[in-house]
Order: structure tokens, then sequence, then C-alpha cells
């Protein structure tokens, strides 16, 4: 043994003498040339913006995605064999994909563009300014739809690292507030002349389209005040709307795909390399149907089982699998498969049809100037171009019918009909604004097993069981941790 030892304290000292005599070369031969030590910040851009879009529109691929529950609750597509989505079974949803992936991105790339060691290099990827903006706008994005799918939510010490390893969760109202003022700090501090950003898929680093949907984002942020905070959902409204928002299709917000995994749209997968699990919901079928809709043909596919006659046929909402309903995933109509399901589909994050739906409300309520009917017949119009449909007469005609005209006497109801059929394929905005509005007027799943339709999701199990002090906190607070427990704007 002790022979053993001596020989071990032997080649342990010569190895020290080595490394002190070579540490140079040893450092060189340990560094890859091929592999940077810093990540670009263009990269980051692409990887949080294709992170994000995935999560927030996903269809649980990846079992990441927020995006289909509310498109069910909404009843803008159905399981095409019932499923606990459909009944409303499931209350958990995970949100730590969101956190861990595109934001802690978004978080570095300001970091990378504010630290004065880094801010050279950063540059490489566009004005560091510019570059902070943008991800400020994409957070926002983020945060927004994260608060209104769950309500309170972690915010101000969310991605601190140890400093807040179990971060509290911050109110709704108060993160509402914040999300305004950001994206009011972020629309303020684009300098367009500077140039343009790299990485950026969405706009391609166009500084003036970001600025546009900054306003835009802020618009719609503000918009979902209108019942508890009209004040400061009207003071909102104008600023933006005054300094600049989305002004034509050409301006919409969407992540283009490309044709080949991992960079190709994931329904793409589900219905053509997978078992197809959705199809076009029964409500939104028969609504737009009852009235031609234009948009049908671009929305859904016609039912491929000619002995249900064909054409178009939603499939029903609300069923549970052990129901034995013996419909076919061939007898109802899926997702348009040119439109929704090729691998390169689109995602549309904002729209210009929304900003006028936005508009349209604002007017109706004194926020704005403007005829509220005027820019509800272009928010239409807009929204059927958008689609590639641009036969003026179809337009009028489509426009001119009785349960389509807006509605003086009610026009929240026309506005939040309308803008619900717009936001096909948009699942957190279509069954936001149905929250708000309570237009279109939904019926309860046939088979669900609960009294009304979700008002939230409820938290992941990792936070009840990681940081639970804070849980607890936010539940006490918000009320019980279930679906029907309604968020702060949802009155």
């Amino acid at each position: 043994m002790k022979l053993i030892t001596n020989n071990y304290i032997t080649v342990i000292a010569s190895a020290l003498m080595l490394l002190a005599s070579c540490t140079d070369g040893f450092e060189d031969l340990n560094t890859n040339p091929n592999q940077p030590i810093e990540v670009p910040t263009s990269s980051l851009f692409t990887g949080a913006e294709r992170e994000l879009v995935r999560s927030i529109f996903g269809n649980h691929q990846d079992l990441v995605g927020i995006g289909i529950p509310p498109m069910i609750y909404a009843q803008q597509v159905a399981g095409l064999r019932g499923g606990n989505d459909n009944i409303y079974a499931i209350v958990e949803e995970d949100f730590s994909e969101i956190y861990n992936r595109g934001l802690r991105d978004l978080e570095e790339i300001i970091r990378l563009n504010t630290d004065e060691a880094t801010v050279a290099l950063a540059a490489l990827s566009g004005p560091n300014v510019n570059q902070i903006a943008v991800a400020k706008i994409l957070k926002a994005w983020a945060y927004h739809n994260l608060t209104d799918v769950w309500g309170d939510i972690p915010y101000t010490q969310a991605l601190k690292g140890q400093e807040y390893a179990l971060p509290e969760y911050d109110t709704q109202e108060f993160i509402y507030m914040d999300l305004l003022n950001e994206l009011t700090e972020a629309s303020d501090m684009i300098d367009v002349s500077a140039g343009d950003i790299s990485g950026d898929i969405i706009y391609g680093g166009d500084m003036a389209k970001w600025q546009k949907l900054a306003n835009s984002l802020k618009m719609r942020v503000g918009l979902r005040l209108s019942e508890v905070a009209p004040t400061v959902a009207s003071t909102a409204i104008s600023e933006a709307f005054l300094a600049g928002v989305l002004s034509s299709n050409d301006d919409n917000a969407s992540y283009k795909f490309l044709e080949s995994a991992p960079n190709n749209n994931p329904w793409f997968y589900r219905f053509e390399l997978s078992v197809p699990n959705y199809g076009v919901a029964s409500t939104l079928v028969d609504m737009m149907k009852s009235v031609n809709d234009p948009r049908l043909d671009a929305y859904a596919d016609t039912s491929f089982n000619a002995d249900m006659g064909g054409g178009f046929v939603g499939m029903p909402v609300g069923l549970d699998i052990a129901s034995g309903s013996g419909i076919s995933d061939f007898a109802v109509s899926w997702p348009d498969a040119n439109n929704l399901l090729s691998s390169t589909s689109p995602f549309m994050i904002m729209t210009y049809s929304e900003v006028l739906f936005i508009l349209s409300e604002a007017s109706e309520r004194g926020w704005i100037t403007g005829s509220a009917s005027t820019y509800y017949e272009e928010a239409i119009t807009a929204s059927i171009e958008q689609w590639g449909i641009t036969d003026a007469t179809s337009i009028s005609d489509y426009l001119s019918q009785g349960s389509v005209a807006y509605d003086v006497a009610n026009p929240l109801k026309s506005i939040g009909e309308q803008k619900w059929i717009s936001f096909f394929m948009q699942g957190v905005q279509s069954w936001s604004e149905w929250r708000r509005l309570d237009y279109p007027t939904l019926e309860i799943a046939e088979d669900a097993v609960i009294s009304d339709i979700p008002r939230r999701k409820g938290y992941p199990p990792s936070e009840i069981n990681l940081n639970k002090a804070n849980y607890d906190i936010a539940v006490e607070r918000q009320g019980p941790d279930n679906l029907l427990t309604r968020v702060w704007w949802d009155k």
C-alpha cells in the first residue's frame, strides 16, 4: 500500500509541474475554433421567437404548448376522439418551458446588450438599443399570454437565478400596468434610423414594424382592462394609436416556419406525420355557414366522408371519449391543409384586423374619434383579405347581411362575434376576448365535469411541489386553483 501511495504522489506532482509549465499550450489545445464561447444575440433572437411561438400556439406535440386548451374552451377546435380537455377534466397546465426557453433567452439578450463588457460583441447583431427594445416587446407579449391563462404569475422575481430561486407571484393588476409601461418604453427607445437587427424571424429585423407592433400590443393590453380600469384602458389606447399602429395586412406580425423539422409548423407533424387530433369545432363551422362566411374555405377542409354529405362538417364540442359518439376522424372538417397545416403555415401574433376591431370598440366607448361601424367593417374586410380573399362583391355581400352588419343596439355583440371568428387558431386571444365580452354565446361542453366553461388554467404541479409558499399566497389572494376562478380583469 505504501508503494502505491508513493507512486501516486509522484504522478500527481509530475502532472502539476507539467500543467504549470504548459498552461498556454493546454488552453490552446482545449479551445475549439468552431465552437463560439459567446452565442451571438442574433441566434438568441431566433431561438427565443421559435420557442415562444411553439409554446404559445403549440399543440402538445412536445407537451409544452398552451394554445390548444384555449382553442377548445373558445370552441374553435374540438378533439376528434373527445378527451379530457374537451370535457374540462384537465386543470393544470405547465408554464415552465415558456420561462426556461424563450423568456430566458430574451433576458440574456438584454443583459448582453447592457453589460459594458459585451455590448460591442452584441452590436454585431444590430444596434444595442433596438435589440433591447425588441426583446422587451417579445417579453411583454409572452407575459401577457401567461397572465391571461393563469392570472397571478412569477414576474418581477422570475428568471433571476439564485437571487430568487423561488419567485413570488405578482398580481395580474400589477403585471398589466407594468406591461403597458414596458411596451411604451420599448416603442420610445426604438431608433429606426440606427438600423435593423439580425436573427428576427417575425419582421426580418424591420424596426419600423416592431415599433408599430409595440404600440398595437399596448392597445391589446389596454383593451383587456375595459371592465376593471377603463380610464387606464382609454389612455393606453389613445396613446398607442397616436404613436402609430399596424396600418395594413403588410404589417401583420407572423412567425414564418420552414419546410423541414425542427423549424416547421408543429401542426404539420400532428396531421401529416402523425394521428390527427383536432377538427374544426361545430360552433365555429355552423356560425360561419349560417352567414356564408367566405373565410370558411380558408379555415377548414371539407369532410372526407361522402356518407355524411360532404361539405363543411364541424366536430361536435364537449364530447368525452367514453361517450361513444361514433364520429370518425374523416367525417368532420379538419383545419385547412394549405393555410394551416402545411409545414410552412405561419402563426399569427397580431394582425391589422385586430387593431381595427380595437379601434371600433374604443370609438364606441368614446375613447377615440372615428366611426365605430366603419372601423368594424374595415376590420372584417382586413380579416377576409388576410386569407387571400379579395373579391369586393363577395366581401360587400357578406357585410350587408343583417346578422353581420354593425348592430348599434348591441355593438359589443357584433364586435365580439366577428373578432372571435377572426381569431381562429389564436387560442389565447379568442378565449380571452370571449371571457371579456361574453360573445359569442357558447354552450358548456356536453359531457363537462364542471359547471361552466373554464375561465383560467391551474398552476403546474411543479409550483405546488417546489414553490408552495408563494403558490399558497397567490391562491389565497386570487381564489381556488381551479378552472372556474376568474382572473382579475374577467368581470
